[in-house]
């Protein structure tokens, strides 16, 4: 299990999963209890409080009760795992393209808002997901990046039909304005382990011989129990 030194906090715990990290048994405290969404790359965030509790097609879930671990999982979009600088309260996001180009990062940052926080009292840590090294996308997809978030043509696509959603990700981020922001480095669709073998699922390269639902890494944030 991958981590973030800007999510290191004595009340936070957190990590990035990769394709051979058993969460429940890395998490064996938190993960029988986690509550659930149904991901459908959009901007719904809910807010949880509850174990077990069933979040409904939902793309973000924030907290402030200990002991909810909020996991989302992924095979090429970017999850951004998010906490309070305090730690009483924390978020997962995931970001696949159409999240970002819909505003997922803006609508978490409204949720605060509407709360009574400040976004730059939060830290924002992305993880593992498709870079442009590998990451094809159609030509509208760019354009429309392009023409919803006013970017430059080359920041979003730095090589032909290649989106750079990570850097997209953490642009949004700042831009909402969120106290500190962190990135992984790793691509899952080419970052390899030691011994050769793919270190992440990706849906992109392996969408013909992957198992849906089961193919996916998680990654996972709580507020530690009291």
């Amino acid at each position: 299990m991958l981590t973030s030194p800007l999510l290191d906090h004595p009340t936070i715990v957190h990590g990035f999963g990769t394709r051979h990290d058993d969460m429940a048994a890395l998490l064996p405290d938190y993960w029988p209890r986690r509550p659930v969404q149904h991901e459908r790359h959009g901007t719904r965030i809910a807010v949880v409080t509850q174990a077990h509790e069933d979040c409904g097609e939902a793309d973000g879930m924030l907290t402030d009760r200990p002991g909810l671990l909020l996991a989302i999982a992924t095979a090429d979009c970017v999850p951004v795992l998010l906490a309070r600088r305090d730690g009483r309260e924390v978020a997962a996001l995931h970001v696949g393209w159409r999240g970002a180009l819909g505003g997922i990062v803006d609508a978490f940052a409204a949720l605060v808002r509407a709360r009574g926080g400040d976004p730059a009292e939060w830290i924002a840590a992305a993880g593992p997901a498709a870079h442009a090294c590998c990451y094809e996308v159609g030509q509208e997809v760019i354009d429309g990046f392009v023409a919803r978030w006013n970017l430059a043509p080359g920041f979003v696509a730095p090589r032909p039909r290649r989106l750079d959603l990570p850097a997209i990700v953490r642009h949004q981020l700042e831009r909402a304005g969120l106290g500190s922001v962190a990135a992984r480095a790793e691509c899952t669709m080419c970052h390899t382990r030691a011994d050769g073998r793919w270190t992440f699922h990706s849906y992109c390269r392996d969408r013909e011989t992957r198992t849906p639902v089961v193919d996916v890494h998680w990654s996972a944030i709580a507020i530690a129990h009291r």
